[in-house]
């Protein structure tokens, strides 16, 4: 095993939250900001200022790029995917309109729908089956005249299963709506392709698939939502200050305010590093540790394990729950005396937890990433057998 730091996991399998460690060159453009550049953007004219314009463009053009979208410009950055799908729902939906969602969505789509509810939009749930799977079938029966758009996520966080985005987003198109995508886990991981998958608003995280810093994230939209789109929050935008309102053009009319301009040198390095490697070359990399975990856990008496148990169908995450146990002593054992780190509870994603069997105590999930190691998996499987009969021995 690698030679670990004081207080760092000696495996970390928690990737679907923040993926660890970053790419070669990350950290180094994070620093490079700090040390080297440190101005703000399109608030300056010196020659710094023109290196951070060129940064900062060098990474919405690879996003455009890496997402199959013709214009960079089209690319707003945000503090996050939250922030991303709150201003995509809030800044697009009006009173009277309709909206579904898959029942495997993130608080990150529910709650600001729960708010919008009392404006007066109303929601849906497409439903899902206990293993996370979506029919697109299911979805033209709960289409009604006020329907305006369909969001959903493309790989649900809580235990990986794949949504079928494309047929979702041809019907979407085929009934004059709108299709908003959660890319938070499957960007960088799966291939999305916004033009052949319908889709009219894309919004990521960088510090998941796209293995950038924290702190930053975005949406893409369609060239006709740009004066659609009403903004969260507006201030300064370093051009036309004179104007009352904010500028009507991308990506400005979404970003104002001084950004997190390290986090764009640090995803912008972490780009590069996904164009050199490849996306199918990532997402193999990532069946293969899904297919190691998976055989591992199915080894372990009285564990369930939750999806689709297929890694044509999953992500590479994997939630369990055992019987009779709490699984939070478990994952507290797991960490306190292995030092392997995963996450317990709901995911923030209470609905999911409902329509997988899991509500309300959630799972332990176990989401390696592509630099995890497969021995370190089998370290994990062995601990987690060591803390289930050390919980198990506990209780009774």
């Amino acid at each position: 095993m690698p030679v670990h730091r004081a207080g760092q996991p000696k495996v970390y399998l928690d990737n679907s939250s923040t993926s660890f460690p970053k790419p070669p060159g990350v950290v180094k453009a994070v620093t490079e900001y700090l040390e080297d550049v440190g101005c703000n953007l399109n608030r300056t004219g010196f020659a710094t200022s023109c290196v951070l314009n060129k940064r900062t463009r060098e990474a919405r053009t690879r996003l455009a790029r890496l997402f199959n979208y013709p214009e960079f410009k089209h690319v707003c950055f945000t503090t996050g995917i939250t922030t991303s799908l709150n201003i995509a729902l809030k800044g697009l939906l009006k009173r009277g309109d309709h909206v579904l969602i898959s029942h495997m969505e993130h608080n990150a789509v529910t709650r600001p729908l729960f708010q919008l509810r009392r404006r007066g939009v109303s929601f849906s749930f497409i439903p899902c089956a206990s293993d996370g799977t979506l029919d697109p079938a299911s979805i033209p029966p709960l289409l009604k005249p006020n329907t305006r758009a369909i969001c959903c996520l493309h790989g649900s966080n809580v235990c990986g299963t794949i949504l079928p985005i494309r047929q979702i987003g041809a019907i979407a198109r085929e009934a004059g709506l709108l299709f908003i995508v959660d890319s938070a886990q499957s960007a960088g991981v799966l291939p999305i392709d916004m033009q052949a998958d319908n889709i009219d608003v894309l919004c990521f995280a960088a510090h998941k698939g796209l293995l950038g810093p924290p702190g930053v994230g975005g949406l893409i939209l369609r060239p006709e939502l740009g004066s659609r789109i009403e903004p969260l929050v507006v201030g300064g935008t370093g051009v036309f200050s004179e104007e009352d309102k904010v500028p009507d053009d991308l990506p400005m009319h979404l970003e104002s305010g001084t950004p997190n301009l390290m986090g764009y040198y640090g995803l912008a390095a972490a780009l590069r590093w996904l164009e050199k490697t490849g996306i199918e070359r990532i997402h193999a990399r990532e069946v293969e540790l899904y297919e190691h975990l998976l055989a591992g856990l199915q080894q372990l008496d009285s564990l369930c394990i939750h999806g689709t148990q297929d890694s044509r169908t999953s992500l590479c995450v994997l939630a369990v729950t055992a019987p009779g146990l709490d699984i939070g002593q478990v994952a507290w054992r797991l960490d306190s005396k292995h030092r392997v780190s995963t996450r317990c509870g709901l995911h923030c994603a209470p609905w999911a937890n409902r329509a997988i069997g899991t509500w309300p105590t959630g799972t332990l999930r176990l989401s390696p990433g592509y630099f995890t190691k497969p021995r370190e998996l089998d370290y994990a499987v062995s601990a987690l057998e060591e803390s289930l009969w050390y919980v198990r021995k506990q209780t009774r």
